[in-house]
């Protein structure tokens, strides 16, 4: 799809102070988390086994992985039609003056151009912002606008915010098996093949919004070293940062990460479980984590 702006809006934006954030269900934050940070999720769907079922709410990553290994299809994932987005919009605008929208990279999904598309119906009260993130990264952008939307912040000052922050947020993940990008037709079979022979274990990223590598381990010893590797990198290069860590099924992992960025003095914000859109692509046993400033600076003003 074509790329889109740092931020796209309806209209201009509102400075009202009766408003409130949608994200999307790659930020993988429960309907608990959600609740309590004090925003909205729009799920995205996997058509799988038949029917589509709603991420994070229909069906789990364990019972997705049990199906696929016992011969079920690659699920396929899909954004919020634009008319679910439409309907989503007018319950909320019922109940606030403004939406504002923090939703995964355009360059992952139409999640984000389908917000904008429904947005049109309601101008002036919708502002879109595209994170270039997904999961913990998402989940900490849309965590940021939350709270400073409670600080009556308004939502052109938050949107500003996020979009002068994701230059600077870094993602990285393992992967445990390459058999879901080659079952997904991302890598041939040839080399998921050739990862599975060497125990390779790939570490992504996020750079701008798009999946790119940045380094492999073979086994999962030295998988976990060039992890810790990547976060204290991170912490170096922003010293005043703040961290989130997800996985589907690598909670030792995640908890080795979170041991690692304690002694580096590093803000822990929150630990999430991935769903099953981002499982889906990824496969079983992934862990990462997500870092971010923990103070970011716009007209001379701490946010």
């Amino acid at each position: 799809m074509g790329e889109i702006s740092h931020f796209c809006l309806s209209g201009s934006y509102h400075t009202g102070m009766n408003s409130i954030v949608l994200t999307d269900s790659t930020s993988d934050l429960e309907a608990g988390q959600a609740d309590a940070i004090g925003l909205r999720v729009i799920p995205l769907t996997v058509h799988f086994d038949g029917r589509d079922w709603l991420d994070h709410q229909e069906l789990g990553s364990e019972e997705l992985f049990r199906r696929v290994d016992a011969g079920a299809a690659m699920p396929v994932t899909a954004p919020p039609t634009v008319q679910a987005y439409r309907e989503t919009l007018e319950a909320l605008l019922q109940r606030h003056d403004h939406v504002l929208a923090v939703h995964v990279s355009s360059r992952l999904s139409d999640t984000c151009s389908h917000a904008a598309e429904a947005a049109l119906a309601f101008p002036g009260r919708v502002t879109v912002h595209d994170s270039w993130q997904s999961a913990a990264g998402l989940a900490l952008q849309a965590e940021r606008a939350a709270r400073l939307m409670r600080d009556h912040v308004p939502a052109a000052q938050v949107a500003q915010v996020l979009q002068s922050l994701r230059q600077y947020a870094q993602t990285r993940m393992c992967l445990n098996t390459l058999g879901y990008l080659q079952r997904g037709g991302r890598i041939g079979g040839a080399a998921a093949l050739l990862g599975g022979l060497l125990n390779l274990k790939p570490i992504l990223g996020l750079r701008e919004g798009r999946v790119e590598p940045f380094a492999r381990a073979v086994g999962a010893g030295r998988a976990m070293n060039s992890m810790t590797e990547q976060l204290r990198a991170c912490a170096a290069s922003l010293p005043q940062g703040r961290v989130a860590f997800f996985h589907n099924g690598a909670s030792d992992s995640v908890d080795a990460l979170r041991f690692e960025a304690r002694r580096l003095g590093v803000q822990e914000s929150m630990t999430l479980s991935l769903g099953t859109v981002l499982s889906a692509h990824s496969g079983p046993g992934v862990f990462g984590f997500s870092f971010e400033p923990a103070h970011v600076w716009q007209n001379f003003r701490s946010y």
